[in-house]
């Protein structure tokens, strides 16, 4: 008998054998204390059940499977600046050193001059858009997205992908497993059976129960490394409004070229990597492309891997250094406490502080969970809209006008840490104007959320809405 333990049951004693290593593992991996205390008691009060859950689902073992592609190295070290690179102009001001001070602080990719980004509204733009450039293609085409539908636009994708396979272009496609599965057959299938390498990001199998839970939410297209585009359009026909289709879903996407494709390229070369094991190599943009425009972009993916809450530190280092306005639209918007607190913060020193969702979600529970965060928002001056149908699931920032992100991420805790995400940090006022303009045309049809209002809901539905925002970190 072990000393100290006599007396015990043995399935007690083999419980508090496993149990208390992994609360260890817990304590030293976790870094959000109610995190850590929530899987302690699952752990110690749900006998192998809830250590088999840890083990399962609890260890971030996507993480481990970057660090061994990278040499054992799990973060890049911090980059010690004595300078903040700054636009290339003079003088620099000193909201400018603070955005350029603050990311390469946080994040290694560099910003890179002489981009274009355009926006592209629904799918009646983008489409076909994204459609030419792969009929165009000469050499190389790379598509990562989370849902492709096998409706009339993924066939029309479908079909020009395998055309494009056909005249000798290189060709890979990866979608997530789950939004492949929208629609059946899945897209996938057609691909395939016309040669076109394809790709599932963590398939339903056995092998890759405990990654479950994590998803690949990322939306990129790159072609010929000359045009690329991204943001948070999926391919799928009710993104098409000028078709009027049953449930209609307003987007934006963005045509993007110069060289900040290079860091798209990347990105996309290790998610095949992790996929399938093997190492592909995109064309490299040509070093004498004449500049395609005048935005400073760089990219920032975000995951629960060697990204881990870049973005979140990104978003709040825009919150800090913000001066006169914040607009956010969002389908999903449940941000954490702290990202919470930084709005609050910036929306009391006198910051403009506007965020857009939209009126109807096709989630409901995510609605009643968003309203329950509101009220406490409101109060701090944060200013809340709703956009009226169709569904809008745009998603974009824009601080004082100069600063933008736009990509695939959601203002909830699914996207800030455990979908794969990909967003453009863009730095310039002409497409912040344009940003602007885009926000103002959607607040123009919205209405404005007042705290009266959520105050005299009835009281059951205010006691729905607080019970399922407690699940937020998990919706």
């Amino acid at each position: 008998m072990i000393p100290g333990f006599e007396g015990l049951p043995l399935a007690t004693i083999i419980h508090l054998a496993i149990a208390l290593p992994l609360c260890g593992h817990i304590l030293l991996n976790k870094q959000s204390e109610a995190v850590a205390l929530g899987w302690i008691a699952v752990v110690l009060f749900s006998p192998f059940l809830g250590s088999g859950l840890y083990w399962l689902f609890g260890v971030n073992r996507i993480a481990r499977t970057a660090r061994k592609l990278r040499d054992g190295e799990r973060f890049p070290p911090m980059p010690q600046i004595k300078e903040a690179s700054t636009p290339d102009r003079e003088p620099a001001g000193e909201q400018e050193r603070e955005i350029f001070q603050f990311a390469q602080s946080i994040h290694t990719a560099p910003f890179v001059p002489n981009n274009s980004v355009e926006p592209l509204v629904n799918g009646d733009a983008a489409y076909p858009a994204m459609l030419e450039a792969i009929n165009s293609a000469r050499s190389s085409i790379a598509l990562s997205v989370y849902i492709f539908d096998r409706d009339e636009i993924g066939l029309k994708f479908i079909n020009a992908l395998v055309d494009a396979h056909r005249r000798g272009v290189s060709v890979y496609v990866l979608v997530d497993d789950i939004g492949l599965r929208y629609t059946s057959p899945p897209a996938d299938k057609d691909l395939k059976r016309s040669g076109v390498a394809t790709a599932r990001f963590i398939p339903r199998r056995l092998k890759y129960l405990p990654y479950l839970n994590l998803r690949n939410h990322r939306k990129l297209l790159m072609v010929d490394s000359a045009v690329a585009f991204t943001g948070g359009m999926n391919i799928r026909a009710r993104n098409m409004l000028s078709a009027n289709p049953k449930h209609a879903v307003q987007d934006i996407h963005f045509r993007v070229t110069g060289p900040v494709i290079s860091q798209l390229n990347q990105l996309f070369e290790e998610d095949w990597h992790f996929a399938t094991g093997t190492e592909i190599r995109l064309p490299p943009v040509p070093d004498n492309t004449p500049a395609q425009g005048q935005v400073l972009a760089r990219l920032i993916p975000d995951g629960p891997d060697d990204y881990f809450e870049k973005l979140q530190w990104v978003i709040l280092g825009a919150l800090a250094f913000a001066r006169k306005s914040v607009r956010i639209m969002s389908p999903y918007f449940l941000p954490n406490d702290v990202i919470s607190s930084a709005l609050m913060v910036a929306a009391l020193r006198g910051v403009c502080v506007e965020v857009i969702v939209p009126k109807k979600l096709d989630i409901p529970f995510i609605s009643w969970a968003m309203t329950a965060k509101f009220e406490r928002l409101l109060e701090h001056g944060v200013k809340i809209f709703r956009s009226p149908p169709p569904f809008d699931h745009s998603k974009i920032v824009v601080v004082d006008g100069i600063w933008s992100l736009v990509g695939s991420t959601n203002w909830d805790q699914r996207s800030l840490r455990l979908n794969f995400e990909a967003n453009l940090e863009c730095y310039d006022d002409a497409f912040g104007a344009v940003m602007d303009s885009y926000f103002e045309e959607r607040k123009s049809m919205s209405q404005p959320v007042h705290l009266q209002t959520l105050q005299k809901m009835h009281l059951a539905a205010r006691l729905r809405n607080a019970v399922v925002k407690l699940f937020s970190p998990y919706l």
